[in-house]
């Protein structure tokens, strides 16, 4: 996350300091020039994501150059009002792209991008205080059929039944097939409870005491009949399940290992310079 931040905030800096060519150095054919600025075409090369229609692809190009243009104008205004020196800055922007791409290559050549389970398990219990829930999650299905489908009194005794299990669950999901019902058959998977709500159009003031006494639900308004079963459920504060925890945990966990490597590196570079003498501390 640190490198992320810090590579986007260098982007912008490169964009802002590179938004305008000065003319003479490109000889592609010119697409826009702004008093003494060039835009070229070879500055658009790479500029169109692939697999884009040609009516898209001319709309990134236009709002690329009236996006040059105004820049530009404003680039070319500000050089004849502002005094200020920018030459530091410039080297320190072109001293952190240059560590920045040392550390990214040492990262790509050292971090162990394996994280096993275990890992991701040992994580998880020695963290909990911080994977509490923000809002309330379920496993659910859920469909929506039309009122006078005749396959809604099938659904009803299903989502009903005392113990719900796999083959209910299978059963559901082909009823919602065979019919063309918009539905949600996932058992397995956490969902965001308000995502059920949305679906099949329920409103829950207490959430924990709704998701505690309706683990099944079966409605209809005058034109759709609303069916679902919730198997599982975690309210607000309660620990966030290590399921839904996994792909965040194996994020953290990569980024302490870069964090350990430049750390590392860091110190590495630092004591070889000293040992050479070629550090001197003049305070």
């Amino acid at each position: 996350m640190l490198l992320t931040r810090f590579a986007s905030s260098l982007l912008v800096a490169t964009l802002l300091l590179t938004a305008c060519t000065q003319a003479g150095g490109d000889h592609s054919p010119v697409v826009a020039s702004v008093y003494n600025r060039e835009l070229h075409r070879s500055d658009l090369e790479g500029l169109v994501p692939a697999g884009l229609s040609s009516e898209d692809s001319i709309a990134v190009v236009k709002n690329y150059v009236e996006q040059w243009i105004r820049q530009a104008v404003i680039l070319a205004k500000a050089e004849k009002n502002v005094k200020t020196d920018f030459s530091r800055e410039l080297q320190e922007y072109k001293n952190n792209l240059l560590a920045y791409a040392y550390e990214r290559q040492i990262i790509d050549q050292l971090l162990d991008t394996l994280v096993t389970d275990a890992q991701i398990r040992e994580y998880y219990d020695e963290h909990k205080t911080d994977f509490q829930l923000k809002s309330s999650i379920v496993k659910a299905v859920y469909l929506a059929a039309p009122v006078k489908s005749p396959a809604v009194p099938k659904i009803k005794k299903i989502v009903q039944k005392g113990n719900f299990t796999d083959s209910d669950v299978m059963e559901f999901e082909e009823i919602a097939a065979r019919n063309g019902f918009a539905g949600y058959y996932d058992a397995t998977s956490w969902i965001p409870f308000v995502t059920l709500q949305t679906a099949i159009h329920i409103t829950a003031y207490n959430e924990q005491s709704f998701l505690r006494q309706h683990n099944s639900i079966a409605f209809s308004d005058d034109t759709l009949f609303y069916a679902a079963r919730i198997l599982d459920y975690k309210v607000t504060d309660e620990l966030s399940p290590l399921d839904v925890q996994r792909d965040n945990i194996r994020a953290i966990i990569l980024n302490h290992r870069k964090i350990d490597i430049l750390n590392k590196l860091q110190s590495d570079l630092l004591k070889e310079a000293e040992d050479g003498g070629d550090v001197e501390r003049m305070l």
